[in-house]
């Protein structure tokens, strides 16, 4: 019942470990699964800043490839992730409240650009360590790595940030790691060969290692509160974080050249300014959040102004300008010597070849009708805006609810800051514009194409917003538009609902999930998507977002906890391949639990292919519920064959297991409660003489 099997698909493990190598290595990280996730830079792209001021680098044309590389990521993979964003929004673990608020997913190979409170409030190297950090991680936000350099120690200047200092707990550093934290994500950032907390290339470094290793990229909250150390109910550090984060977002880009010139741009800026910050001396740096901070007013609190160490705007980026010139109450000043060619409306309009339909095919509603309730109207009067009256349609809905593009078009802005917040604006057919604004967050970039039914972002409360709600606007041209002076036909604002009159499809698109019974062309995609996923790297050293690896008395099945571990993130498919080796792309049930043992014991355990096969083998070894232990097998649904799910126990005091769920969802934690009525709980044995092998691949 127990023997070795054979691995069927060791020549198809073997090209797929390749080919992760080589991603690897193109992202400047190192290939192997030894690494479980830490993709450390290699040694040119790390010659970017030092403690004491800029090491040497071979010009911009070489910065140029290790950054866009590390950004964008080998193999287009970029590519394939974003087109699978509405896969990870609509089929991913269901967020809600502040983890949906303030989730800054974004797409790989992209990166915000930072706004004007971030040049004016953040040093230069701060900004770039923070950058260079989070870049090695495809979808990790460096305004996070950003918001705790202020929130641990302002930029430093704490006495505990300098050489030699500790707080009273015995934090040492910039980004404050103990001993043991220093232990685990302790990185090499400046390429010196050594890993310093004090330094701020290093701890920016190991500050991204141990968030990504918490998940930040999806669930920032949690990530925040585990990293400080922070009970559920003391939410302090991820407010300040979070609110800090926001205030730092521009222009969400994957535009390479714009990228590499930001990158430029803050060299240049700090080797303008060597010396500062001064790390443990009060320095001419704001602070402008206190533990009162609510990250959905983030946009409400003003810019500081620049200082003489602050970043000054980079002429190649125009959206500061775009900004400046099109929304009114804008914190943003436009630069005269800024390109000014993408401002909002001065583009050559789509010139379709019909005008807007009128046959009611075309068109549909932002939100899914029962996610929203409406709210202010069109043209409603009131002082609390700037014109007298209200410009557009607010809709009603809680934080993080999806909107949908209500036609075809194309995104020519998405911007943050000012009254609107982070908004975008799609022109459709005819030059007719709509505008999305106070959103959490914005999921396209501009000079996308969109499909009616395609989310184009979330429901928040950012600018000028006393509650979440989405501001939208239809404007239209031969209209005028009182926010531009001199632009007299518009595109000006018009009544939304009276616009959608006599347009509003039969048969709205709202997106679907895998198996939802919708768009089998979507539900294609999906799947396509879940098969090609790539689940969120966990390190599998018995810490990060699954704490302390639970205690289990044989080493085996110790191993087999942390090569579980290591599955974490992984997309479910249906009928997955078995027994993928040491970096599996997808799990169903079943193969998820087969596999950690086959792994853990070097091939010479296999319990089944699959859920029937695998009840019926560890029969002879069924325990109590009451006597689990971690490690043990726990199956739920009877059916006419057998138990219709699997699960590995986690933390048997917690009722807590890990498994792979169902399609749309990823390898994660749950409760044995909850999964259906329980079938029984077995122990896997352990044959004599079976060497423990970790999740590296080399026996321990």
């Amino acid at each position: 019942m127990v023997a070795p099997a054979v691995l069927a698909a060791a020549s198809k493990a073997a090209k797929v470990a390749k080919t992760a190598k080589m991603a690897a290595e193109l992202a400047g990280g190192q290939g192997g699964g030894g690494g479980g996730g830490k993709k450390k830079g290699s040694g040119k792209m790390l010659l970017l800043a030092g403690a004491g001021g800029l090491l040497p680098i071979g010009g911009v044309a070489f910065l140029a490839i290790v950054l866009i590389s590390a950004l964008i990521g080998g193999l287009g993979s970029g590519a394939a992730q974003a087109a699978c964003g509405n896969y990870a929004e609509n089929a991913g673990n269901g967020n809600t409240g502040d983890q949906a608020a303030t989730n800054p997913i974004m797409p790989a190979g992209k990166i915000y650009l930072p706004s004007e409170t971030a040049r004016n409030e953040i040093p230069p190297r701060m900004m770039l360590a923070a950058m260079r950090a989070a870049a090695r991680y495809e979808g990790l936000d460096w305004t996070l790595i950003a918001g705790q350099m202020y929130q641990e120690t302002k930029y430093g200047q704490d006495p505990s940030a300098a050489p030699g200092g500790k707080n009273s707990a015995g934090y040492m550093g910039l980004l404050q790691f103990g001993p043991p934290a220093w232990k685990d994500y302790g990185d090499d950032g400046n390429g010196d060969g050594k890993k310093d907390l004090y330094n701020i290339d290093d701890a920016a470094y190991a500050a991204a290692n141990f968030i990504h290793a918490l998940k930040a990229e999806t669930q920032p909250w949690k990530a925040l509160l585990r990293y400080s150390g922070s009970l559920e109910n003391n939410t302090v550090y991820p407010r300040v974080v979070l609110t800090q984060a926001a205030r730092y977002r521009g222009n969400l880009t994957g535009e390479k050249s714009l990228i590499e010139g930001w990158y430029a741009h803050l060299k240049t800026t700090v080797e303008k300014n060597p010396n500062f910050p001064t790390l443990g001396q009060q320095s001419d740096i704001p602070a402008p959040v206190g533990n009162d901070a609510q990250p959905a007013q983030a946009l409400s609190i003003k810019s500081a102004s620049p200082r003489s160490w602050s970043t000054p705007p980079y002429p190649g980026d125009s959206s500061a300008n775009t900004q400046a010139a099109a929304d009114p109450g804008s914190r943003v000043s436009a630069d005269p010597g800024a390109r000014m060619d993408t401002v909002a409306f001065s583009r050559p309009m789509i010139k379709p070849a019909a005008p807007p339909s009128q046959d009611g095919k075309n068109w549909q509603w932002p939100l899914k009708e029962g996610t929203y309730s409406v709210g202010t109207k069109y043209h409603a009067n009131g002082p609390s805006w700037s014109l007298g009256y209200h410009t557009g349609l607010d809709l009603r809905a809680n934080s993080g609810t999806p909107i949908y593009a209500p036609a075809d078009g194309k995104v020519i802005k998405v911007t943050s800051g000012g009254s609107y917040g982070n908004e975008t604006h799609i022109e459709h057919a005819g030059g007719v514009v709509t505008l999305y604004a106070h959103q959490t967050k914005a999921m396209v970039s501009q000079g996308a194409s969109v499909k009616r039914g395609d989310q184009i972002g979330t429901v928040g409360s950012t600018g000028n917003s006393s509650g979440p709600h989405l501001h939208w606007e239809v404007r239209i041209p031969g209209v005028d538009n009182p926010f531009v002076p001199g632009r007299d036909n518009g595109p000006g604002m018009i009544d939304p609902e009276g616009w959608l009159q006599g347009k509003v499809s039969a048969t709205p698109d709202y997106g679907t999930v895998p198996g939802g019974g919708g768009d089998p062309a979507k539900d294609a995609t999906y799947a396509s998507c879940a098969a090609d996923g790539k689940g969120t790297a966990v390190p599998p050293d018995g810490a990060g977002v699954t704490g302390v690896l639970p205690g289990a008395d044989d080493p085996v099945v110790r191993s087999a906890l942390r090569w579980a571990q290591r599955g974490i993130g992984r997309p479910y498919v249906w009928g997955a391949p078995r027994l993928q080796g040491n970096n599996p792309v997808s799990f169903d049930c079943s193969s998820f639990t087969q596999w950690m043992y086959y792994q853990a014991s070097g091939g010479k355990i296999d319990i089944g292919a699959v859920t029937y096969d695998q009840e019926k083998n560890l029969r002879p070894y069924k325990v109590e519920l009451s006597q689990a232990q971690p490690g043990d097998i726990i199956f739920w649904r009877p059916g006419p064959r057998g138990p219709e799910h699997v699960g590995v126990v986690w933390d048997p005091a917690g009722k807590k297991v890990l498994h792979a769920p169902r399609a749309g969802k990823n390898v994660e934690f749950s409760t044995w409660d909850v999964q259906g009525q329980i079938f029984g709980v077995y122990r896997v044995p352990i044959p004599a003489g079976t060497n423990p092998v970790e999740s590296g691949g080399e026996h321990a």
